[in-house]
């Protein structure tokens, strides 16, 4: 311990004078980061640069206890040794990471100086510390009370002091870590890595390097289980108990070091102990380890690209390790050893384990299509591929060649998988992480680890793909479902061919893979040179490969169109061959959505999709329900017995048609209670709740700027707009329905109440809704994540709708935003039909249908001119 740093700094310890002693501490440790940083910025290893801050802290605590000492000679009368524990005990010291100390004595003391030293100035020095004071039976009784401390104590390394006194300490707490109390502790271990595997994924948009499944926290677990059934030190005793090969080993050290260099940076950029990629944070990140974009990638994608791959590196050698380690219990390897029976491909189903035979040198060169059946073996007994089978996959992917991704045994197997009726997600998702699906699929390899930066995907490509796929599984295996999703669970148990749309779900985002070009396009391209390379039968491959070009319409339509536009729904009916196609298109959209973001997916969204399902459901089929066509005297028939016929007529027919094509009779009944109310006040409201979404149903009278002042207001009172519909009377009333959501969940009345009364202070005159707008304004910042850069859009197309131009908006959603677009549209004296808004993370995507008062579209060119530089120019003013 008497390096060349700690004999420097205990001489100056002992030279310098008290007042400047603390100056002395703080110049070095500034010299000990400075010196960490370079090796940092120079290219050092994540390991080297750990090692570095290791050792500068075990420098500053031997110079602290030998001043200590010689400033309390008396002290030491029983034996005492500092002993470093944890991250540090195991020599991996961050730069910010807390200093975790033990200070050891041989007997009970009731006031010890020397640590009182050594802690205040630590502490003095702005370091992190955690510490215990304890004699050796006061460590092994927290060890046998609380496995935390255990685990702690399991990583220790002497700093100073007495070593005879560390060396009887780590004898002694082997010793008692044996047997039951081990086998505990590693069943601990292994449940706390199930669970954290649960409820997390190793490609999450925003990980916790630390915490998540493919961090430090999966690494230190194995070690742990190492020291306890072994009383080896990760990770050369991984090595040497001949649990990883020596390429695997390499592998998995190389992966842990760039993930510590990953926290270094961390580290060092924060200041502090920060252990999550947020999102913000991942570019700048990025930067400071040397990214840059490129033509295909930005610099962030690469970077995180990377990280997911060393996150799953270490995650999955991990798990092959805790396998290894694992006892099974006796029963277990009784049925193991009894239950025991060869499978048709040579490999040996053992209970629970489908295992290689003993003679298994050239068992995959002899057949390699084995690589693919035992995955079909697994899937079908319930079983899970031994650690030797896995490894032995591992280093035979080079078997998986052109031959014999064309061959016709190769694609039977496959489409087995696909056609079984449980365990499909689970076993494709072994084939992806033991690298046989992408070997098998080139096309899907390239969407390995593949980041898209943006706020939108939480998941890398390929584990997007995944969880769709077990989102599609999961609702047919679903016995009790939201009310939301049993419409979707009936299209799936009807479906005649369900493997086709589980290929259409692992193709649908390969094209992401070509940068630059439309992904649907090139996605479907991708998928014919798969299919007719397996030899697919032609109709099945025009049928998926449809489903993947056409994979993002009906979430498009759904979300941003007017679904009761009669010609937009036959013009997008005409795509469809087959109501099957359209069954496993609604499907794949449903499971798409739902395994992009926990947000992404929602109630609302359901119903707007199942709205669009059914009304080109009936134009594919021909039928003629009473769903499609809600006219004039059907809605005069619902309300008969309740309101004069002439009355309800007269309404229906000073409105366009399409009201009475998309408003049922009690919806027509509340519009007209809500119109008599108008002749007391300027503004009458009605709120209705769903399970979906609140509805917010507002009549007035017309006047410009009507509709961009009811934003606003709904806009301060925190609801969330994504839906909207106008309606105006020839007599000039207006009828406004929004759908909206709170996060509150529902409107309470207080709040309807409020929402009331300033919509009357607004639309009276009596209040500027600007003046609410700018006093929300403070507080909506303070909730709005780091501004980004989303750059805003606007595309007018005159071919969607026969009556209206329609304009789409894609901006960053921030609030007053739909108040500023509904403003811009008044400013140039356009009647906003319909409007669907959404949102895709921190991106608006908003559409409106408008049209002159008297000429209908906007198709003179230089007014459209006009109409985009406005909202550009608005939108621009925040």
């Amino acid at each position: 311990m008497n390096s060349p740093g700690t004999t420097t700094l205990s001489e100056n310890l002992g030279t310098v004078e008290s007042k400047d002693r603390l100056v002395v501490l703080q110049a070095y440790v500034k010299d000990e980061w400075d010196r960490a940083y370079k090796l940092h910025r120079d290219g050092g290893s994540g390991l080297d640069v750990v090692r570095t801050v290791t050792d500068s802290a075990d420098n500053l605590i031997h110079a602290l206890f030998e001043e200590a000492r010689g400033a309390h000679p008396r002290t030491l009368r029983s034996g005492y040794a500092i002993i470093a524990l944890g991250g540090y005990g195991r020599g991996q010291l961050n730069p910010k990471s807390d200093i975790d100390l033990l200070f050891l004595f041989d007997k009970v003391q009731k006031s010890d100086p020397i640590t009182r030293s050594v802690l205040h100035t630590l502490w003095d020095l702005r370091f992190e510390v955690g510490y215990s004071t304890r004699t050796i039976s006061d460590c092994v009784q927290a060890g046998e009370e609380d496995f935390e401390s255990l685990t702690a104590m399991l990583e220790n390394r002497f700093l100073a002091g007495d070593r005879a006194l560390h060396n009887h300490f780590r004898s002694t707490m082997v010793a008692r870590f044996t047997g039951r109390r081990a086998r505990a502790f590693v069943r601990q271990k292994i449940a706390e890595r199930v669970v954290r595997t649960n409820e997390s994924s190793v490609q999450l948009q925003e990980p916790n390097i630390k915490e998540n499944p493919g961090g430090l926290r999966d690494a230190h677990s194995a070690g742990w289980i190492l020291t306890a059934k072994r009383n080896r030190v990760a990770p050369h005793g991984f090595l040497e108990e001949h649990l990883l090969s020596k390429r695997a080993h390499a592998t998995y050290a190389e992966a842990l070091s760039n993930v510590l260099r990953i926290r270094n940076e961390l580290h060092f950029h924060t200041g502090k102990k920060h252990d999550i990629l947020e999102h913000d944070l991942q570019p700048i990140i990025a930067h400071g380890l040397g990214y840059t974009d490129n033509d295909q990638e930005m610099g962030v994608e690469q970077f995180m690209r990377d990280y997911y791959s060393h996150a799953r590196t270490i995650h999955q050698l991990t798990d092959l390790v805790c396998e290894k380690l694992s006892t099974p219990s006796i029963a277990n390897l009784a049925l193991d050893l009894i239950v025991r029976r060869p499978l048709d491909d040579g490999a040996i189903l053992s209970h629970t384990q489908i295992q290689l035979p003993k003679r298994r040198r050239k068992f995959f060169d002899q057949d390699p299509h084995r690589l693919l059946s035992l995955f079909l073996d697994a899937q079908r007994f319930g079983a899970r591929i031994n650690h030797t089978a896995q490894q032995a996959i591992r280093d035979n992917l080079h078997l998986i060649d052109d031959e014999l991704r064309a061959s016709p045994k190769a694609a039977k197997i496959f489409l087995e998988i696909l056609r079984f009726p449980s365990d499909v997600a689970i076993t494709l998702r072994r084939m992806h992480d033991l690298g046989v699906l992408g070997a098998y699929i080139p096309e899907f390899d390239s969407l390995t680890c593949l980041v898209q930066y943006n706020l939108y995907h939480i998941y890398s490509a390929d584990e997007h793909t995944l969880v769709t796929i077990r989102n599609l599984e999961d609702l047919g295996l679903g016995a009790s479902l939201p009310s939301d999703l049993r419409p979707f669970k009936r299209l799936y148990d009807d479906l005649a061919r369900r493997e086709l749309l589980y290929l259409a779900l692992l193709m649908h985002d390969v094209g992401k893979a070509r940068r630059g070009k439309d992904h649907s396009v090139e996605g479907e391209n991708m998928t014919r040179t798969f299919l007719e390379r397996i030899g697919l039968p032609t109709k099945w491959v025009e049928s998926v490969a449809f489903l993947v070009r056409q994979h993002l319409s009906m979430s498009h339509i759904s979300q941003r169109r007017d679904l009761g536009d009669e010609e937009m729904i036959q013009e997008f009916a005409k795509q469809f061959r087959t109501g099957e196609d359209l069954r496993m298109l609604c499907l794949l959209t449903y499971a798409d959505l739902s395994g992009v973001t926990n947000t992404a997916w929602s109630a609302w969204k359901g119903q707007l999709l199942w709205e669009l399902f059914i009304k080109t459901f009936q134009v594919v089929s021909g039928s003629d329900q009473e769903e499609q066509d809600l006219a004039i005297p059907q809605v005069i028939g619902e309300l008969e017995d309740r309101i004069p016929k002439d009355t309800v007529e007269a309404h229906l027919r000073s409105l366009p048609i399409r009201y009475a094509q998309t408003v049922r009779g009690n919806e027509v009944a509340t519009h007209l209670e809500l119109i008599g109310r108008l002749d007391k006040a300027s503004v009458s409201v009605d709120f209705s709740d769903s399970e979906a979404f609140s509805e917010v149903t507002i009549c007035t009278r017309d006047l410009p700027y009507r509709l961009s002042q009811i934003c606003g207001v709904l806009a301060t009172n925190g609801l969330n707009i994504f839906r909207a519909q106008a309606y105006t009377r020839r007599d000039g009333i207006v009828i406004d329905t929004f759908q909206v959501t709170s996060p509150d969940e529902s409107v309470g009345e207080d709040r309807r109440k409020i929402v009331e009364a300033q919509l009357r202070k607004v639309l009276d005159g009596s209040t500027e809704i600007r003046e609410l707008i700018e006093k929300h304004q403070a507080r909506w910042s303070r909730k709005q994540r780091t501004a980004r850069v989303v750059s805003t859009e606007i595309r007018i197309d005159n071919d969607i709708s026969d009556q209206y131009t329609v304009i789409d908006i894609f901006a960053l959603d921030e609030v007053g935003l739909l108040y500023r677009i509904t403003e811009a549209l008044s400013d140039l004296n356009l009647d906003i039909s319909t409007a669907r808004i959404g949102t895709q993370a921190d991106r608006a995507i908003d559409a409106f249908y408008v049209a002159h008062k008297d000429s209908g579209k906007i198709e003179d060119p230089s007014e459209l001119d006009e109409i985009r530089s406005k909202l550009l120019e608005k939108l621009a003013d925040t």
